[in-house]
């Protein structure tokens, strides 16, 4: 048949749909950055499941949308946290008795660009295991159907997964307040100290703190977590050998579409009952009951990690910061005055499960403190098995029981 005579297929529905999206995104990517970084997502090529480069460019852009723009940080503040960092070392030292080496000599004083760049690496560690298997799935698919179908549905996913990490560490960036870096993809990095203080002074004035002791509370807290790591060489890689075993043994297949639909609805239904631990975020979904059994020691570690830090804060905050209890009260409304959207988006990126984890680590915590000790509680800290499971946090007596068992068998 002759070349000009040969008839065009007309366009798929997903092919109309992208196409449209695409020139729409187009035309208004000079005057919006975030719907030219989609646009830059949507175009992108590469094996990989996730484009980290339109990731970072997304969550730069996503912070444009924020209706109040960060002041530069001084040089005075700066200044200000090293001095609150060296007071928070001798305090927290003083009350849990631990002795920890090579902890974090200065304060990073971040912006919210400056936090995205120091956790890129993080969330590739945490998302290249998971996509790495969702492309092999996608890859088996392409031989079963048209390969330029299986391209499609490949692009299609490369561009709404790259923008909804994108998007999550834009709004991250934008809430968090400060962060002990463990670094477990990069070792050599590990044990930094950051605060955003973009956020921390929207927050100040927002809520009408205290700005010195609301940024020596906030030190305070993760100094601890910096403690409860550089006291125990064994903790940061049993955390880091739970995370790798849980992340390689996600298995996408098996899951035929009426499997995965239910599981999602099951996984739903579980963060709208507010019940997060149960539910597990959205990480869940695929989750087998081996991988359940991996996540729930996860859980439970995360749990007595921030719980502790929060009953130091709460301890050493009462007797060093003189607005502690109104700071307290004020930040806590804060939490519980999220919109029913921003509240719903917390769950399903998992921070619903992290402000739980405050909450029922904190339970634990006081409870073994006020039933036996501050010395008697660190016994957590001297190896793996001396974790609480999550029916321990729940139950502390059950804990104690067992720790005094250990005791007497093996006593130190």
């Amino acid at each position: 048949m002759p070349e000009n005579n040969r008839t065009e297929k007309p366009p798929t529905l997903l092919e109309t749909i992208f196409n449209t999206v695409d020139s729409v995104a187009r035309r208004i990517a000079d005057f919006v950055p975030l719907t030219r970084g989609i646009r830059n997502a949507a175009r992108s090529s590469g094996e990989d499941l996730v484009s980290w480069k339109n990731v970072r460019e997304i969550a730069v852009a996503a912070l444009e949308l924020q209706r109040d723009k960060p002041e530069p940080i001084s040089g005075q503040m700066i200044d200000q946290y090293q001095n609150m960092l060296r007071d928070a070392q001798k305090q927290v030292a003083e009350y849990t008795g631990l002795v920890a080496t090579g902890l974090p000599s200065e304060v990073e004083v971040f912006t919210q660009p400056d936090w995205i760049d120091a956790n890129i690496v993080s969330f590739r560690f945490l998302f290249d295991p998971i996509s790495e298997k969702y492309v092999t799935l996608l890859a088996e698919m392409e031989e079963e159907q048209a390969a330029a179908a299986g391209r499609r549905a490949r692009r299609v996913a490369r561009t709404v997964l790259s923008v909804q990490v994108g998007i999550i560490m834009g709004y991250m960036a934008r809430n968090v307040l400060g962060q002990f870096d463990l670094s477990i993809p990069e070792p050599e990095r590990g044990g930094r100290l950051y605060v955003v203080e973009s956020n921390v002074q929207r927050v100040e004035t927002n809520t009408g703190m205290n700005p010195r002791e609301f940024r020596q509370w906030i030190t305070l807290h993760e100094v601890t977590h910096s403690f409860e790591f550089h006291c125990n060489s064994w903790l940061r890689d049993h955390l880091s050998n739970s995370m790798q075993e849980y992340l390689n043994t996600i298995d996408w297949r098996g899951l035929s579409g009426p499997d995965l639909f239910r599981k999602i609805r099951q996984s739903r239904a579980n963060i709208q009952s507010d019940d997060a631990l149960q539910a597990g975020g959205l990480i869940s979904i695929m989750a087998t009951p081996e991988q359940r059994a991996v996540l729930g020691r996860l859980q439970a570690m995360m749990c007595v990690l921030e719980g502790y830090s929060n009953h130091v804060m709460d301890q050493v905050g009462k007797e060093l910061l003189p607005s502690y209890e109104t700071m307290k009260r004020r930040f806590e409304q804060r939490r519980e005055s999220k919109s029913a959207a921003e509240r719903l988006f917390q769950r399903l990126i998992g921070i619903s499960l992290k402000l739980q984890q405050y909450k029922v680590g904190q339970a634990f915590v006081d409870a073994v403190v006020e039933q036996e000790s501050l010395v008697f509680l660190n016994r957590v800290w001297d190896k793996a098995e001396n974790m609480p499971s999550m029916e321990e946090v729940n139950n502390p007596l059950i804990w104690i029981d067992r720790m005094k068992g250990i005791i007497k068998n093996f006593p130190v």
